[in-house]
């Protein structure tokens, strides 16, 4: 917790929550930390595999491919508008039962680089459908992309 001049913060890491849960546990857990967190004024850094868990409970969002942040944004232009190719293939990834809001599956091809030992250049490189020959030697900052977003991306 942290305070400054009557201020109270309350940070809560929560490390994969209801990974291991049911679906209606799930939910009943999610709908509690919802209630704790209006009550309570908390702030929660939710660490999740499943998509469709952040996008219900995250206002923001921060993709990460081997260890490092290849995007951020409000949650909902992260689901609306992905920038980042990883951060497009994993959302084609999630199942929609919506026919209008399913997106074309992006198939990503290879394997998983070590994160001990990335590849030169952008991290995601040797999977992206759209690297270019630049992305295999220069490693992209993570800039500003409007008011609120930021992406690692040397074609965005």
């Amino acid at each position: 917790m942290l305070e400054s001049s009557n201020i109270k913060i309350v940070l809560v890491v929560a490390d994969e929550p209801v990974s291991a849960l049911d679906v209606s546990i799930q939910a009943q857990i999610l709908n509690l930390l919802g209630e704790l967190q209006q009550e309570f004024g908390l702030t929660f850094v939710f660490i999740s595999h499943d998509l469709r868990v952040v996008e219900h409970f995250s206002h923001r969002v921060a993709v990460m491919y081997l260890g490092r942040v290849v995007e951020t944004a409000p949650a909902r232009d992260i689901y609306e508008r992905p920038l980042h190719p990883y951060t497009a293939a994993l959302l084609s990834a999630v199942p929609r039962v919506d026919a209008k809001a399913r997106t074309r599956r992006v198939v990503l091809k290879g394997d998983v680089p070590s994160p001990v030992s990335p590849p030169g250049g952008c991290p995601f490189h040797p999977r992206c459908p759209v690297a270019e020959a630049r992305c295999s030697s220069e490693v992209p900052r993570l800039l500003p992309r409007g008011d609120e977003r930021s992406v690692a991306c040397l074609l965005v």
